[in-house]
């Protein structure tokens, strides 16, 4: 046996001991096959390497992790403002509600930016073709105008 107290513990014996134990003829060690999976393969687009995606993106994720910690804060401020009964501090959670507002609209505009952000990268607008348009006004009377339809010119 061995002397290693955790291996005494775990009832576990060195590998030279269990193959000498074992028969001879057949000495392989199943070792087992590592399979990788390949079902989730993250797609990197053009859209996804651009910097104002990149940069929507993290504020995103600060605006998120802002919202998350603030839910936590308004819980326990209204827990204390419960207790305290005090006017001040339901104040400052109604205060606190108001800028938690403030923050999911600004996740939710900062969602449809980076949709925006991400359409125009993939499928780019084309540039409509500008036109001029000169209107000439042309101030005459009836009968000035029938006689120039008739190609009678009065001078």
């Amino acid at each position: 046996m061995t002397t290693n107290p955790i291996e005494q513990a775990l009832g576990l014996r060195p590998i030279s001991e269990a193959l000498s134990e074992s028969d001879t003829a057949n000495t392989e060690v199943n070792v087992p096959t590592i399979v990788e999976d390949t079902s989730t393969e993250v797609v990197v687009t053009d859209a996804d390497a651009d910097p104002t995606v990149c940069d929507i993106e993290l504020a995103r994720s600060n605006i998120k992790n802002i919202i998350e910690q603030g839910d936590e804060s308004l819980r326990e401020m209204i827990e204390l403002a419960k207790q305290s009964e005090s006017p001040r501090a339901f104040e400052v959670a109604s205060n606190l509600m108001k800028t938690l507002l403030d923050a999911n609209k600004d996740f939710v505009d900062m969602s449809m930016k980076k949709k925006y952000a991400k359409e125009e990268i993939l499928h780019p607008k084309e540039e409509a073709a500008t036109t001029n348009v000169t209107n000439n006004n042309l101030i005459l009377s009836t009968a000035d105008l029938l006689a120039m339809i008739k190609g009678q010119k009065e001078e």
